[in-house]
């Protein structure tokens, strides 16, 4: 594989990986970390990598597997965020591993999983696109406050005046007797 070669790959997986960034991050209340799109990049180049060297493959996904199952662990994702990475990671495996000689079944999978994915965050993003703002509130919990939806919304737009909009209680602190929402209108 030349330098050309390499560079036209590595350039589709990364606007790729960029078109999935784009279109994971159309929800106003839930957005994916930069960060992650550097773990299709890495795929990308661990698997150069190890087809380059006497170490194969599978040991390199095996070696990978175990570094993310243990980092993976310790923070909870979202299913966006998942599947944004399981695309990245799939995305840049086939990149990279894929016969250039056959580069338009390459590129036949590539659009394939952008497509699916581009129509299914349209699909799940139709619901959430109703409220284009967030803002945060606190709200001050006193003896007679309960938290049901109608006295929260209650509280809500005695702060901010706004009829329309849904809300999402982030924390309930009890040592300050306040409860962080996230307001969308």
């Amino acid at each position: 594989m030349d330098l050309n070669e390499l560079s036209g790959r590595f350039l589709l997986l990364f606007f790729s990986i960029l078109i999935l960034y784009f279109f994971s991050n159309r929800k106003d209340n839930e957005t994916i970390n930069p960060l992650m799109v550097i773990v299709g990049l890495c795929t990308f180049s661990l698997c150069y990598v190890f087809t380059k060297i006497e170490i194969g493959v599978g040991i390199g996904f095996g070696l990978f597997a175990i570094f993310s199952i243990l980092r993976f662990r310790t923070q909870s994702f979202t299913v966006n965020a998942i599947i944004f990475l399981f695309a990245t990671i799939t995305l840049s495996i086939l990149d990279i591993l894929y016969p250039y000689e056959k580069i338009e079944v390459l590129l036949f999978f590539q659009i394939m999983i952008i497509g699916f994915y581009v129509i299914a965050s349209i699909i799940v993003n139709k619901k959430a696109s109703k409220y284009l703002n967030t803002i945060n509130v606190k709200i001050a919990l006193d003896a007679n406050f309960s938290l049901d939806n109608s006295s929260i919304r209650k509280s809500i737009q005695e702060k901010i005046d706004i009829e329309n909009f849904d809300f999402k209680i982030i924390t309930v602190n009890t040592i300050s007797n306040e409860i962080d929402l996230l307001v969308l209108y």
